[in-house]
């Protein structure tokens, strides 16, 4: 026969494998053996709150805390529990708890960032950001925190550069940039941070970042260019804003940046030829519908 330890480490397995029926049997049939032990409650209770009956998962949570008030992953995850009840002021004492009981405990610092950016005024962002980096300086590797994080820097950059607040948009897309380094999107807009800063030769490494990574986006292909030709680059130029006007030819921004910085190199009738109309590309022909069934059909 299995001993205690041994069924509980199985129903762990098939829980953390979402084999969830499973699990919640074995972690029954083990507090039928023995009532009050703690980790069968505990484990419980999180399922519970993953099933959607969070309030039953709080009574199990809660007889494994009176069995164990110093544990702070117990205490985290009553929190969690409350953070999916919409209880935020309790969750958020439970996470101090456990962090009180544990500083170094990384996934509560990120649970708990992810409890206060759910309340969604003004300065949860803030908040929930501070909270996310000191996770990932506990846990530099820790997953759900830097990708919450990156979300959260990429949105606040994105709506300071747009509201002119340039210095501390660049620090967020720089932060992000260093988080993701594959992300063309937050590449793009540290391109157009940088540019605003003035640092425009900075801002071209940016922008070629973005299209290498996204070689058909329009945008970082167009504001390449320009920023080569605010470097007194006009001929380097030249490339990325033809690419431009290849990924869309009936846009007129990359056309008009690519005859102006013609003009620029004495190529006027390049750039004469660039305003002549452009055919329209041929349309495919669509394809005909087929007939629509007499009935409906059950779904499978």
């Amino acid at each position: 026969m299995a001993t205690i330890l041994e069924a509980l480490t199985l129903a762990l397995d098939l829980h953390l494998a979402g084999r969830f029926g499973e699990a919640q049997e074995l972690y029954t049939r083990i507090l039928d053996a023995e009532p009050e032990q703690p980790d069968a409650l505990h484990y419980l209770g999180v399922l519970a709150g993953q099933v959607g009956r969070g309030e039953f998962g709080l009574t199990l949570i809660d007889k494994a805390l009176a069995l164990r008030p110093e544990a702070a992953d117990i205490h985290a995850n009553r929190a969690n529990l409350l953070r999916g009840l919409d209880r935020l002021g309790e969750a958020e004492a439970g996470y101090r708890r456990a962090l009180a009981l544990r500083p170094d405990f990384a996934e509560a610092w990120t649970d708990r960032a992810f409890a206060r950016h759910s309340r969604g005024d003004a300065a949860a962002v803030d908040a929930a950001a501070e909270l996310l980096e000191r996770a990932l300086r506990i846990e530099p590797t820790l997953e759900p925190a830097r990708e919450k994080l990156t979300d959260l820097l990429h949105a606040r950059g994105r709506l300071r550069l747009e509201s002119g607040k340039v210095t501390p948009a660049l620090a967020d897309l720089i932060r992000a940039a260093a988080l993701d380094p594959r992300d063309a999107d937050i590449a793009f807009l540290l391109g157009n941070a940088l540019f605003a800063a003035g640092l425009r030769a900075d801002s071209v490494i940016a922008f070629r970042n973005a299209l290498a990574l996204a070689p058909d986006f329009l945008s970082a292909a167009l504001n390449l260019g320009i920023a080569l030709a605010a470097t007194n680059r006009a001929a380097a130029a030249l490339a990325p804003l033809r690419h431009a006007v290849r990924i869309d030819p009936a846009h007129p921004a990359p056309r008009d940046t690519l005859a102006l910085a013609l003009r620029a190199l004495g190529r006027g009738e390049e750039a004469d030829a660039l305003a002549q109309p452009q055919p329209a590309p041929p349309q495919p022909t669509p394809a005909p519908k087929p007939p629509s069934p007499r009935r409906p059909r059950r779904p499978r």
